[in-house]
């Protein structure tokens, strides 16, 4: 196959290193045991104390952490530490009612079972990421993929893209049951290092070519049994790439078989409009003034000035009689999963029905349907969502459930 790359990566294949892509954030010494323990850059900890290990000056093995903001106890950490970051088994508690406890990898939640940890793996495609595809990471320049892949016979190929600024690691760690039930299955689960963009840009469509060819390359992967399927941003990512495979062959490694989009947008013109409400409202926001930000650079301007830029990026134009790129999909199978819950929305965000992705991704199954894609679904999964620390989230990876999508994938790989 013949692909136009308009960008060259040099792609370096490297083994997992111990301080490989870690995430920003912190470090604060304590007083006391004269020990550094890192936070990541969410928290507002400006003080800690540690019991336990203490190597070079940080944090290391067994042992317990508390942290304070302005004196009160805000957070605490009981298990194993390298680095001054948990590694290892630990429970961490934060935030009043949020708890994370399973296995962490410096910092970062990798809630696997024994089995597939050891069958996790990061391969680094690139040293250089000048234009920050993914970032949270201190800065770190690596891009790569993380894969859990059978050990005997591949029956099938799983990506997962993560949202806005979420790791690798975290899509695994929600992701664990479905992970296991694919693994049980025979089925490759790849993770690829892209948390940045809004807009399927080039450059970006390259850097999952790159990635993906590689995976392809050291894993013998069957390239006609791909499946997509992302979160947030990664779901706009997963169906924008089967729009692109099916347009023109030569721009994608793969043709995926299907995809799923848990809660992704589909029209990035309502998009801006809805971050642009929000703004009007409370105009310290951050994510609003990110995404606008975002929008405008890359689709150069405002829906009013670069109309036809953000029907290029969108999956699907809600307006247009031709339903925009979504016409490339007619033949596609596709699941749009979400929790349309407007209660909980106006409750614990301010916001109404218009700033919720169902409306578009609603529209979009319907237009699919009235078309002829007879295997478009909607999916809603109302008051499933939660995010792996336990807390209420309609935008979330739980509300796919994991049997009943590895069966409908497993029955679209069966019939390809």
């Amino acid at each position: 196959m013949r692909l136009r790359y308009s960008l060259i990566i040099t792609t370096i294949i490297l083994c997992l290193s111990a301080h490989s892509q870690e995430t920003e954030g912190n470090f604060i010494k304590d007083p006391r045991s004269k020990c550094t323990v890192w936070f990541k850059h969410t928290f507002s900890e400006d003080s800690v104390s540690w019991a336990g290990g203490c190597t070079n000056g940080v944090a290391s093995g067994l042992g317990t952490m508390i942290g304070f903001t302005a004196g009160k106890e805000t957070s605490k950490y009981i298990g194993e530490m390298k680095d001054g970051k948990p590694h290892g088994q630990g429970t961490f508690t934060f935030w009043k009612d949020r708890k994370l406890s399973g296995n962490f990898r410096h910092g970062e939640p990798l809630f696997l079972n024994n089995q597939l940890l050891k069958l996790w793996k990061r391969t680094i495609v690139s040293t250089t990421d000048s234009t920050n595809i993914y970032v949270g990471d201190n800065n770190q320049q690596n891009l790569f993929y993380d894969a859990i892949i059978p050990a005997d016979s591949i029956q099938g190929v799983i990506v997962l893209l993560p949202g806005t600024w979420t790791t690798t690691e975290y899509i695994f760690s929600s992701m664990s049951r479905f992970c296991e039930l694919a693994h049980q299955n025979h089925l490759a689960v790849i993770a690829l290092s892209i948390n940045q963009r809004l807009t399927l840009t080039d450059e970006v469509l390259n850097i999952m070519n790159t990635m993906l060819t590689k995976a392809i390359q050291e894993y013998n992967l069957p390239r006609e049994k791909f499946i997509l399927g992302g979160w947030s941003m990664g779901g706009i990512f997963s169906m924008r790439y089967a729009e692109f495979s099916n347009q023109d062959s030569t721009k994608t490694v793969v043709k995926p078989v299907a995809i799923f989009n848990c809660d992704g947008s589909c029209d990035l013109r309502n998009v801006y409009t809805n971050f642009r409400r929000k703004l009007n409202k409370n105009p310290s926001q951050n994510e609003p003034t990110y995404g606008m930000r975002e929008l405008e650079k890359y689709c150069q301007g405002t829906p009013e000035t670069a109309k036809n830029r953000y029907e290029y990026y969108s999956p699907f134009t809600c307006f247009s009689s031709d339903g925009g790129n979504a016409k490339y999909l007619l033949n596609t199978p596709l699941r749009i999963y979400g929790d349309v819950d407007p209660n909980w929305w106006m409750e614990n965000r301010n916001v109404d029905m218009y700033d919720l992705n169902a409306l578009d991704q609603t529209a979009m199954i319907q237009w699919l349907k009235d078309n002829g894609n007879k295997q478009a679904e909607f999916i809603n999964a109302y008051q499933k969502g939660y995010r792996l620390e336990g807390n209420r989230h309609p935008h979330s990876w739980s509300i796919v459930e994991p049997n009943d999508c590895i069966q409908w994938i497993l029955k679209l790989f069966n019939t390809n």
